[in-house]
């Protein structure tokens, strides 16, 4: 019989009973994959647990953000909301990156829900401008009552820590937190032959208020299992039986496994463009893809063609919002032909992104029934216990330490 999570209005997360019997719970869902169970429907469903995720995960680990060739030159800003956090990634005069609130900090105005390129951060209700590391510039109107330079020695939009790992901007809004780069030590030797900080960042498509929790995102992401079934015509190049998973220890930041591939890199395949083949890279990666994830934002398919990134956003427990990037060799987007190619491969979300969000969404569905299960993983879902292990340790971390 499924658990049910009640809400209390009036009870912190952290110290509300059924809150903690949910993380108790999910000790069952790691381990070894003949033993774990998925992860309590609650822990999906509920809108208190998602309040406490919301403090022990979202505010206290690295959140994937952008690309830094998201923002090409001075003045470029990427907008983006993680848990109600309106945030604003930004690349200054000298090229460096800050991640500030969105947040104006005179009346609470949200200063740029879009991407962009400006000199400054101007907030349109009343026109305070800040620089795009954060300092105050300017207050119009303010005084007598306020002197502007006491407003600029004591305001600023928060700011949040930043770190740069392979191209790719990650941010966190605690300022004691580990760095990033040491966690994900296994998995930066798979990555770094793909130089992905030097691909060009070609298209996004985001997809907001998607009917299903964060998680359901990143699992079907992370397991080979379904692909099978789910993506029959079009994954066969790189089949469930040629996937090698990696080890997971504690204090890991990825989660990744490799798919052997059928055909060679380039090679024509049925339903698929044909992308240029780039040259330089070691053979093995002509010959498999690489998929990883730097929960609980960030999951990347990768391979020696380009890559598809995605961000994954949370809004709620039951509504997430994902962002695809399409990633590729500067040489490959410099082709006279590559315009076409890319509609190819963007026609391709209505056949391979949307029956997975499809199936998220009916994943969620069911998980809100009364029998709702808690299955076993099968050895073709063995990146789920992983994944469960990188959440088990931070809900205990955050209890630990007495935050809420």
């Amino acid at each position: 019989m499924t658990s049910v999570l009640p809400d209390h209005p009036t009870m912190s997360p952290i110290r509300d009973p059924a809150v903690l019997a949910i993380v108790d719970e999910v000790g069952r869902s790691v381990g070894d994959v003949a033993g774990a169970r998925s992860l309590p429907p609650a822990a999906y469903t509920s809108e208190r647990f998602y309040e406490f995720e919301r403090d022990a995960i979202f505010r206290r680990s690295w959140l994937f953000l952008c690309h830094v060739g998201e923002l090409p030159v001075p003045g470029s800003f990427q907008a983006v909301t993680v848990a109600d956090e309106p945030l604003l990634v930004t690349r200054d005069e000298h090229g460096g990156i800050h991640v500030v609130s969105a947040v104006c900090q005179h009346r609470g105005y949200v200063i740029a829900e879009v991407d962009g390129e400006a000199r400054h951060l101007r907030c349109p209700y009343h026109a305070w401008t800040y620089g795009l590391d954060g300092r105050l510039l300017a207050a119009p109107s303010m005084a007598p009552a306020h002197d502007l330079d006491d407003l600029k020695a004591s305001i600023r939009l928060p700011s949040l820590r930043v770190e740069v790992w392979q191209g790719l901007v990650f941010a966190n809004f605690d300022p004691d937190a580990e760095p990033l780069a040491p966690t994900l030590e296994r998995l930066t030797p798979h990555v770094e032959p793909y130089a992905i900080e030097d691909l060009v960042v070609v298209d996004s498509l985001t997809l907001p208020d998607l009917p299903f929790n964060w998680k359901n995102m990143q699992e079907n992401a992370l397991e080979e299992y379904h692909t099978t079934y789910v993506h029959r015509g079009y994954h066969e190049n790189a089949p469930a039986h040629l996937v090698r998973h990696h080890d997971f220890a504690p204090g890991d930041g990825a989660v990744y496994r490799h798919a052997g591939l059928v055909q060679r890199a380039g090679e024509p395949l049925p339903n698929f463009p044909v992308f240029p083949i780039p040259e330089g890279l070691p053979e093995e990666l002509y010959h498999q893809m690489l998929f990883f994830a730097v929960p609980p934002l960030n999951f990347a398919a990768v391979e020696a063609l380009g890559i598809k990134m995605f961000r994954i956003t949370p809004q709620s427990a039951g509504r997430t919002t994902l962002t695809i990037t399409w990633m590729y060799p500067r040489t490959t987007v410099e082709r006279h032909d590559f315009a076409s190619l890319m509609a190819s491969q963007r026609a391709l979300v209505d056949v391979i992104d949307r029956p997975d969000l499809e199936s998220n969404t009916r994943m969620f569905r069911g998980l809100r029934s009364r029998f709702a299960p808690r299955g076993p993983y099968s050895s073709q879902e063995a990146s789920l216990p992983q994944l469960n292990e990188w959440l088990l340790e931070r809900y205990r971390s955050f209890l630990a330490a007495g935050m809420g």
